[in-house]
């Protein structure tokens, strides 16, 4: 893998270019006092930018963000000396032109040192507003898939406990208590779902992991609970990606979402395969597929009260790969069925940030949009969980 260049090297770049235009009007002006006070205010503006460097981790922005507030910096730069050169022509027009070397010098350097700083401030508070949007959205679906399971599947155990006090014979009892406890342990369940999905959004770091062996165990975990499952592979013999802890899980909530929400000859498909400067997981079946109105959910940016998740699974899925930098994909499968498309880059530290969502609006097919219902009821009791 191909080292990336760090964003700090923008910028040291950028007050290189600010230092050498000063240097030139120094080195090409009148040797005068004029002159070297001009050069000192550029050298004064090119520190400036230099200083960022040494000031960049502090802010705590994303490798992306970084190069983002590099790009508003060179921008702003470039701004500021387009703006000096009509300046200097309608100076000129008006036969009162002023030395162009020190104009352009000195508006590069202003407009980088400007842009320099301000794009830091732009860049961590558009990621901040991003953090709180989405945390935002983290909440609401909590707190409705919470509210609609607590009453539905607590109306139902209390209903069976009911007919507990008035049942007269041991086998009504047995039965009742049996439904009954089922649906206490369908609750617990979606309080932990809930849990791990608030873990895998605070869990910032990544790791390396092999694909291939991940995607191996997983199949082999499933089909063993569901033995008449055939899963189709095309896998390399390896392939080693840095990504979220919890991808291993996400991979199993696809797969399982694949075997229990369709019939039993549903035909499902793993590919894993290089792309570019990315690695493609595709997980097709030829099942039922999405629902209608759960495919208006999936591409809704957040739950309504009428189109709300009845689980987790899909959202486990989405949270874990777009904390990992990458973007999930749901889409239909042809001629019948649904394609689960995770991307993850080979450098996720470029593309990701705190609180992002990639990819968060797209067209054919459901590109990183928000999960719908359509959820496993069990992710396995040794499922990656991040703490």
């Amino acid at each position: 893998m191909v080292r990336r260049v760090p964003p700090r090297y923008g910028f040291a770049a950028l007050g290189g270019c600010c230092f050498g235009v000063g240097a030139r009007h120094l080195a090409f002006g009148s040797r005068n006092v004029g002159t070297a006070l001009e050069f000192g205010l550029i050298f004064a503006l090119s520190a400036v930018v230099f200083y960022t460097v040494h000031d960049l981790p502090r802010w705590e922005i994303s490798r992306s963000g970084q190069w983002r507030a590099v790009r508003i910096g060179v921008y702003t730069a470039l701004g500021f000396a387009a703006l000096a050169g009509v300046v200097w022509l309608i100076w000129l027009l008006g036969h009162h032109a002023f030395k162009l070397s020190f104009l352009l010098s000195f508006a590069v350097s202003l407009g980088a040192a400007v842009g320099s700083r301000a794009g830091l401030y732009v860049v961590k508070a558009d990621e901040r507003l991003t953090e709180a949007q989405d945390l935002t959205t983290l909440l609401s679906i909590n707190d409705r898939v919470l509210r609609h399971n607590i009453r539905n599947e607590l109306a139902v155990a209390l209903g069976h406990l009911e007919g507990i006090e008035d049942a007269a014979d041991g086998e009504t009892i047995g039965e009742q208590a049996r439904i009954a406890r089922t649906h206490l342990e369908e609750l617990v369940e979606t309080s932990e779902r809930t849990r791990r999905i608030a873990a895998i959004w605070r869990t910032e770091t990544l790791q390396s992991i092999d694909l291939v062996a991940v995607v191996e165990a997983r199949i082999a975990r499933v089909t063993a609970e569901s033995p008449g499952v055939a899963i189709h592979t095309e896998l390399p013999d390896s392939c080693v990606v840095r990504t979220h802890p919890s991808l291993p899980l996400a991979v199993e909530e696809a797969l399982r979402n694949a075997i229990e929400h369709n019939d039993d000859d549903v035909a499902i498909t793993v590919r894993v395969r290089r792309d570019g400067d990315a690695t493609d997981l595709v997980i097709e079946d030829t099942g039922r597929g999405i629902p209608r109105i759960e495919r208006q959910t999936l591409r809704n940016a957040e739950e309504t009260p009428l189109e709300h998740t009845e689980g987790l699974g899909l959202w486990l899925i989405y949270w874990t790969v777009a904390r990992a930098g990458g973007t999930v994909e749901f889409a239909e499968n042809d001629p019948r069925g649904t394609v689960v498309r995770i991307r993850l880059p080979d450098d996720p530290e470029a593309t990701r940030s705190v609180g992002e969502s990639s990819g968060r609006s797209g067209s054919g097919g459901w590109r990183s949009t928000r999960p719908g219902s359509r959820d496993s009821k069990s992710s396995g009791s040794n499922a990656t969980d991040p703490k």
